[in-house]
């Protein structure tokens, strides 16, 4: 080899490694930019919410609990609007923010992530563009930044995925059924319109597995032992006593929470895990919903007893159910859930009840100040232990007006915006707020 060719080999060999070094740099510097291409928008308003109840509300199946066909429409404001919401309520903005466009039949979906927050303006900017094909929205392309994912590789990704998601023993059989029932999704100028086949059982087996994935093995444990304690009650119970109150249960589950706190344990999640397996058991629902098959059939089912609250059974389920939603995922969440159940109530079943949402407001507050802070989580196991009835925490609601229509609400309230609607609401607020449990405190 000659001097002139080793030095080409050299300079050859050295330019490669810089490449090989420098390549994630470059990459990096493509991908992060200094301003986001989303902008944040402000915190959803009362009148967003109404609307977002409106959307659940026409959008829903009219029998949950029937296989049916289902059709979803929704035009890119709408869209947006939700979007919106799921970042709000699971904390994720201002640092994420995103929107969707719908234009000549293809859904352009952009993120952008503040990946300092507020300490240095660099923004992981995404960008994709998807087309229906085949039942299905899929993936066009891909920018993250200034780079350009290349169409081969992406292609390449997403065909790798489909097969692991797609195989029989991929652990994925509910999801791959889920897209099994899609029947089509067509995109317009203006819209999104899915059409699917509703399938409850599977929807149920879905939401559990999910559930399933923000539960720890620490609050795992303390489903178990509170499980076990509401056995322990339930076995105390005399034989020919048909129902009791749901202060037999709350005020024995919160003594154990405090000493458990007392003894280092988190006070948020004893509460937390606390109102989860209360709410399983009062709804008769299977353990495994918290725990998983393998660890509920390790576990002897608790014998059932009829919960009540002022003597009626839906009213205790209304307020653990909300409390346990509360505790999980938030008061916004739980509020909304709330009123738009009542809503659906009224136009497809009972009928909406004042009722039922005080006990719901009720199961909001007692949660939300069982777990918004170490110190109030703290103060409400020392009150919760002592409660002597259930005045202490719930209004009479004997003299509400309950079962109206959807027709006689409007009739009454106009909507759940007008300020008839909203002096009712603020009206349970207070009757709550002077229950001894929520003295001196804000609900």
């Amino acid at each position: 080899m000659t001097a002139q060719t080793s030095n080409l080999l050299r300079h050859f060999l050295r330019a490669f490694l810089v490449l090989l070094v420098s390549a994630p740099i470059v990459i990096l510097l493509l991908s992060v930019q200094t301003a986001p291409s989303v902008s944040i928008e402000q915190s959803i308003s009362p009148a967003e919410i109404s609307r977002i109840e409106r959307l659940l509300l026409e959008n829903a199946p009219e029998s949950p609990g029937s296989e049916q066909q289902q059709e979803i429409h929704l035009d890119s404001e709408e869209l947006n609007l939700l979007l919106r919401y799921a970042l709000e309520i699971t904390n994720q903005t201002p640092q994420w923010a995103a929107q969707l466009a719908l234009e000549s039949q293809q859904l352009t979906g952009e993120i952008s992530l503040n990946l300092f927050a507020s300490s240095l303006p660099l923004f992981l900017n995404i960008r994709g563009e998807f087309a229906s094909t085949d039942k299905l929205l899929e993936l066009q392309s891909l920018q993250i930044g200034k780079l350009t994912i290349p169409q081969r590789f992406l292609d390449y990704t997403i065909n790798r995925l489909k097969q692991n998601l797609l195989s029989p023993d991929s652990g994925y059989g509910d999801f791959n059924e889920l897209l099994s029932n899609v029947n089509s999704v067509k995109l317009t100028d203006q819209s999104v319109d899915v059409s699917l086949r509703w399938d409850p059982e599977l929807a149920t087996r879905i939401g559990n597995q999910a559930q399933l994935l923000f539960i720890s093995e620490q609050d795992q444990r303390r489903i178990r032992n509170y499980y076990q304690q509401i056995s322990d009650i339930a076995v105390t119970i005399p034989s020919d006593i048909r129902a009791v109150s749901i202060s037999s249960f709350l005020v024995p589950l919160f003594a154990t929470a405090a000493e458990n706190a007392a003894a280092g344990s988190d006070p948020i999640a004893e509460n937390r895990t606390l109102f989860q397996t209360l709410a399983i058991y009062v709804n008769q629902e299977s353990i495994s919903q918290l725990l998983g098959e393998e660890q509920a059939s390790q576990i002897s089912p608790a014998k059932f007893i009829e919960v009540r609250l002022q003597r009626r059974q839906d009213l205790a389920q209304h307020l653990i159910s909300i409390a346990a939603i509360t505790a999980s995922a938030g008061a916004d969440l739980a509020e909304l859930v709330s009123t738009t159940k009542e809503a659906y109530d009224a136009r497809y079943r009972s009928g909406f009840s004042f009722s039922d949402l005080t006990a719901n407001s009720v199961g909001v507050a007692m949660a939300r100040l069982a777990t918004s802070s170490k110190e109030s989580a703290l103060l409400m196991q020392q009150r919760m232990k002592e409660i002597e009835s259930e005045n202490d925490y719930m209004p009479e609601v004997g003299s509400n007006r309950d079962g109206l229509s959807e027709s006689d609400f409007n009739a009454i309230y106009e909507d759940r915006n007008s300020p008839e609607y909203q002096q009712r609401l603020a009206e349970i607020k207070q009757l709550i707020g002077d229950r001894p449990l929520f003295s001196g405190l804000t609900i």
